[in-house]
């Protein structure tokens, strides 16, 4: 595997079984192809702490769908679901080809699975704060413009919003993994800069009380990180 960039722990600390690490699939991200994510589920079986998880961001789907498509809820909720189900079966293609013992460690998850109580408050704090603090809203729409790069110009005011939700509703994993059936997944990695958006949020004064809202499980790091 080839590492990038870390945040909040060390390669060695990665590789020493420190962590559950997780791989989290953006549904249109042609990166994550079924040989792809089977050398990320190999590699997370053989160095995770209690497991690996592969995380479909399934429902979040919708919102690009919505905008980019120009559908109506219902249509670019049941689009998302069929565009899943592509990539579920490209992680069960993945699994497939590892070794038993290996497979018991990893496990395959939708975004549903990792919403829990913690997941709901801290999302809450997000969209509150994101309406009522200037500072973090611009922050965020900046950060979600300039990841669009020129195709911004053809989105208004209001699709670039619904843009931004998919942001807010992901903050909470960012920030603080997730559990699921007991184990923390506690270790972010992904094909891309995803470290980034974490580590320059944490460094603003405004997102301060936003951070100290939060219920956390326990630590997180991210890894950038390529098969």
């Amino acid at each position: 595997m080839e590492f990038r960039d870390i945040f909040n722990t060390t390669r060695a600390a990665i590789e020493s079984g420190n962590w559950n690490p997780y791989l989290g699939i953006s549904i249109n991200n042609k990166y994550f192809t079924p040989e792809n994510i089977a050398v990320f589920a190999s590699w997370g079986a053989q160095l995770c702490r209690d497991g690996f998880a592969l995380l479909v961001v399934d429902i979040l789907q919708r919102i690009n769908n919505e905008v980019f498509d120009k559908a109506n809820v219902e249509k670019a909720i049941s689009k998302a679901f069929r565009q899943s189900d592509v990539i579920l079966d490209s992680c069960r293609q993945a699994l497939a080809t590892l070794p038993a013992a290996d497979r018991k460690k990893v496990v395959i998850l939708e975004w549903p699975d990792i919403m829990d109580a913690a997941y709901f408050h801290n999302t809450r704090i997000v969209f509150d704060h994101f309406q009522k603090n200037e500072a973090f809203r611009n922050y965020i729409v900046n950060s979600v413009s300039g990841n669009l790069g020129s195709i911004i110009h053809r989105l208004n005011e209001e699709k670039r919003l619904t843009l931004c939700n998919y942001v807010l509703y992901e903050l909470s994993e960012f920030l603080c993994g997730f559990m699921h059936k007991g184990v923390h997944y506690d270790l972010c990695v992904y094909p891309g800069s995803i470290a980034t958006l974490t580590r320059e949020l944490l460094q603003q004064d405004f997102f301060q009380d936003i951070y100290g809202q939060f219920l956390f499980h326990g630590p997180l790091a991210h890894a950038e990180m390529y098969a």
